[in-house]
């Protein structure tokens, strides 16, 4: 996407601000990951603080002079991440877990770049694809079972966020 790089070289002190939202989500990973696995769920006590935090972030950055369009594009990313989850969780069987984390990974990982989200998923759907083929190889699964798939989303959003911090 031209315009969207990481970051200008000097940053000011507010820009640091749009951090909270990555920084949190990367703070309850482990407890959301341990839940999804132990009961097949993400509770909303992780999932929907990473929205206001997010916001709250994004709003003072730009209050401070990073470009209004970064929230701009992050707030369309996080409404059409939510729209599309939401069509998977009525027609697919997503859980709702799984659509309140999409959304509120991608509209962390939107604000340094629209497409970041859509990287981050596609890592996590390939890990949990292979994981699970391994699964069925291994007679432990039958096709068509549930997976968690918040740890998967997580892994892909790490691996994303890493990336987009390095140099």
């Amino acid at each position: 996407m031209p315009g969207f790089s990481s970051y200008p070289d000097q940053m000011t002190l507010t820009d640091y601000f749009a951090w909270l939202g990555p920084i949190y989500l990367l703070a309850v990973a482990w407890p959301l990951t341990i839940t999804d696995l132990r009961e097949r769920r993400l509770p909303n006590k992780y999932t929907l603080p990473a929205f206001p935090i997010t916001l709250f972030g994004q709003f003072i950055a730009v209050c401070g002079g990073a470009d209004g369009t970064r929230l701009l594009w992050s707030l369309f990313a996080g409404i059409l991440a939510f729209s599309a989850c939401l069509a998977l969780n009525r027609f697919a069987g997503l859980g709702m877990g799984d659509v309140k984390l999409i959304s509120g990974i991608t509209l962390a990982l939107a604000w340094f770049n629209p497409l970041l989200p859509a990287v981050a998923i596609f890592i996590a759907l390939i890990c949990a694809g292979f994981v699970s083929l391994i699964q069925v190889a291994r007679l432990k699964t039958r096709m068509g079972s549930s997976i968690a798939l918040g740890p998967y989303l997580l892994a892909g959003y790490l691996v994303t966020l890493i990336s987009q911090a390095l140099p």
